[in-house]
């Protein structure tokens, strides 16, 4: 991977209702090509699917995250894709990893409520959720659901 400091980096979260065909057989094999795509764009980053739900950290180049999130955005596969963190970095939280499947009952239990009340969407003041997105990205590091 290029250094962080060569390039302006971005990192967007975002959250979507997977269709209702799509199973974690699927998920994964979604993040097996993603693995391929990311790679050679010098991206990286993690999904999470759960109760038909994805939850998305993808990471990079800002220019290569925008032109991935615009084809996430047309995939057929999800809907009803919600933004929870769009901004500008210094370092990633997965300078190694292409994509990971991350199984969300093997985190840690304070990350695992977290993301929960994010998946769940719960009301929250935006200030809290990004404050709580940038203490769990940390915890994310989970290793590759088999």
């Amino acid at each position: 991977m290029a250094r962080d400091s060569e390039t302006p980096m971005r990192r967007i979260i975002y959250l979507s209702q997977a269709k209702a065909d799509m199973t974690t057989e699927k998920a994964a094999a979604i993040v097996e090509k993603s693995r391929r795509k990311n790679e050679a764009q010098k991206l990286t980053g993690a999904l999470v699917f759960k109760d038909g739900k994805f939850l998305q950290i993808l990471e990079g180049p800002a220019e290569a995250v925008a032109a991935r999130f615009q084809a996430i955005q047309r995939d057929a596969r999800h809907h009803d894709l919600h933004v929870l963190y769009d901004s500008m970095i210094n370092s990633r939280s997965y300078p190694d990893t292409p994509m990971q499947l991350l199984d969300l009952d093997a985190l840690p239990d304070d990350a695992r409520e977290a993301l929960q009340a994010l998946y769940d969407l719960e009301p929250a003041p935006p200030v809290r959720r990004l404050r709580t997105l940038r203490d769990l990205l940390p915890r994310f590091h989970a290793p590759l659901a088999a």
